[in-house]
């Protein structure tokens, strides 16, 4: 066993109070690990609350008991132990860390390759497919039985870390996670249902807009589309709108990399990264202070939305010319 797992655990045992954090712009993996935790410990009989800076996306405002997230960018008092689910670095959590008593507890569970290892005890799995599958390992090693509900958040964090277990971290560990999870109540049907089953007639038109804009390279190997703040406006929607959308140009025949640059008013531009193959978009997102998985990636860049495609092409088209044998 890994020795920060069992430390984790340890500590877990004789902890009375935990603060559980996931991070900024939610989806559902550090919300359902989130969640996983915050049913388990409490019905362990600790002392627990889970924080986050940002509000529930719309597709996940049905997880089993999300009311207790509070929506926060600082905490309102201090904790014997600080559990952080899902997040590369400290600066992930928003300013939920910050101010932290001297010498404090924090238990840092993630599988991202790129972890900053911040944490007190650092359990990172870079070959688990989501978080939500190492909280499951952690749950079945602590001995503690799944209830549905906890089933049901762990089975989210697996389902839209994979891609509805389209993308290459489906592994034989990830699916056998995931039936065991159904055997313990989660209902794929219901939970397909919650996350893709709740579209507005205005993300319909809002996609139909972006796929008649969507560009393609001119060698067919990437598309992009860019979403501006005024056009989430005219639509009276938000930022979880645009949930997926990005699967629609990574879909195209041929394309290697797929790109989403979303205008956030004030504060740049957020580009998401997907890609097929042997293409790491990681080493895309580092470069500009983002982070990720080989396959799947983010950051956000000052600047226009002209200058932030500009340069994030550039950088991508030069880690294309590397990846050509």
């Amino acid at each position: 066993m890994d020795s920060d797992l069992r430390q984790i655990i340890e500590a877990l045992k004789v902890i009375r109070s935990v603060a559980i954090l996931s991070h900024v712009n939610p989806e559902g993996d550090t919300l359902g690990s989130a969640l996983g935790c915050h049913l388990t410990l409490k019905a362990m009989g600790k002392d627990v609350a889970t924080f986050n800076p940002d509000p529930i996306p719309k597709n996940l405002r049905d997880l089993p008991e999300v009311e207790e997230v509070i929506c926060a960018n600082r905490l309102p008092r201090p904790f014997e132990g600080y559990l952080v689910v899902d997040a590369a670095d400290s600066r992930r959590v928003g300013g939920l860390l910050n101010g932290l008593p001297t010498g404090s507890l924090i238990m840092n569970i993630d599988h991202h390759p790129t972890n900053a290892r911040f944490g007190t005890y650092n359990w990172v799995d870079p070959e688990a497919s989501a978080t939500g599958e190492m909280i499951h390992h952690l749950l079945k090693v602590m001995g503690v039985p799944l209830s549905p509900e906890v089933a049901t958040n762990l089975y989210v964090a697996i389902l839209t870390d994979t891609g509805s277990f389209q993308f290459a971290n489906t592994t034989p560990r990830a699916l056998r996670a995931a039936a065991e999870l159904i055997e313990a109540g989660a209902v794929p049907q219901e939970v397909a249902e919650m996350l893709f089953g709740q579209r507005d007639l205005a993300e319909f038109r809002l996609l139909g807009a972006l796929l008649t804009r969507m560009q393609i390279s001119p060698d067919g190997s990437f598309a992009w589309m860019e979403v501006t703040d005024e056009m989430l406006k005219g639509q009276g929607l938000g930022m979880d709108a645009l949930e997926g959308v990005i699967n629609y140009p990574r879909s195209l025949r041929g394309i290697k990399v797929a790109l989403l640059f979303k205008e956030v008013a004030g504060n740049g531009v957020q580009v998401s990264l997907r890609s097929r193959g042997k293409v790491d978009v990681t080493k895309i997102a580092l470069a500009f202070h983002g982070g990720g998985h080989k396959n799947a990636a983010g950051c956000t860049v000052p600047g226009s939305m002209a200058e932030v495609r500009e340069r994030v092409l550039a950088a991508l088209q030069r880690a294309l010319q590397g990846t050509k044998e």
